[in-house]
């Protein structure tokens, strides 16, 4: 049987992008066809139609293959078995598309993508480069990375930028909103009303930027009055060199990136 659209992998990203993608989708579930070591997270797709691989190169020879695999372990599944798909879209970071397309069969296009979390959601922020992909397949993949969120297409010299603000911004926003909630525990709420007060601040906050007609640092003015007391937290925050902290850790965030890219 020839399948529309393969997995090779469904781990916690893997399985999040075809979760997704099958909560939205019109494609019959019956041309998906999976592959993982571990049986119950192949399981939990068959159980929704998909068709379990009868091998790595069963799925490999799905029109448009998503290889979720630790980076470590591509060049073995690339080298060791036939590769007859017409897209290979990686989601591994580090992993170039001139890497990847030295181990497959000429003609093959590729695809590389770096999502986040968030896309368990539906509210990821994914950045996707295309490499010869012809518009079926491309249509396809918008589709999924659609299902996920919001997508930029990008070129590739930017992947490692991509990664220190989306693929790994999650972290930075949960350890903001986490010092918020202490902080506001540390004033005499408790800490679900200061948790709830701190998320939904932070989400509402993220909706209205995308909105409004204002800059980011226009709508920190926005906010702040002189003589009021937001200005007060604000000014801490620039005495302290917020800014600087942030673009510090990016950096090194963009750097190890970088490094991993040489290696891989």
């Amino acid at each position: 049987m020839s399948y529309k659209l393969g997995f090779v992998g469904l781990g916690v990203m893997g399985g999040t992008i075809l979760s997704r993608f099958m909560d939205t989708s019109t494609l019959s579930p019956e041309s998906i066809v999976v592959f993982d070591a571990l049986s119950d997270k192949v399981a939990a797709f068959t159980a929704r139609g998909a068709t379990k691989a009868a091998s790595l190169e069963d799925v490999l020879s799905a029109e448009v293959v998503f290889l979720a695999v630790k980076p470590q372990n591509y060049k073995e599944i690339l080298q060791n078995n036939q590769v007859s798909c017409r897209t290979l879209v990686s989601i591994m970071a580090g992993v170039k598309t001139e890497t990847l397309l030295k181990l497959l069969p000429e003609g093959t296009s590729v695809c590389r993508i770096m999502p986040n979390t968030p896309a368990f959601m539906g509210k990821g922020a994914s950045g996707v480069t295309f490499v010869k992909v012809i518009d079926e397949d491309k249509a396809l993949i918008e589709k999924i990375l659609t299902s996920m969120g919001e997508y930029v297409e990008i070129s590739e010299d930017k992947f490692d930028a991509v990664t220190s603000i989306s693929g790994s911004g999650p972290a930075y926003v949960y350890m903001f909103a986490a010092a918020l909630t202490k902080a506001g525990i540390e004033g005499g709420l408790s800490p679900e009303e200061s948790k709830a007060l701190a998320l939904q601040t932070i989400e509402g906050s993220a909706a209205y930027a995308k909105i409004a007609e204002f800059d980011l640092d226009a709508l920190t003015e926005r906010v702040c009055s002189k003589g009021g007391t937001t200005i007060e937290a604000v000014q801490v925050f620039r005495e302290e060199g917020l800014e600087k902290i942030v673009s510090d850790a990016v950096k090194a965030c963009r750097l190890k990136s970088e490094e991993l890219s040489r290696k891989l």
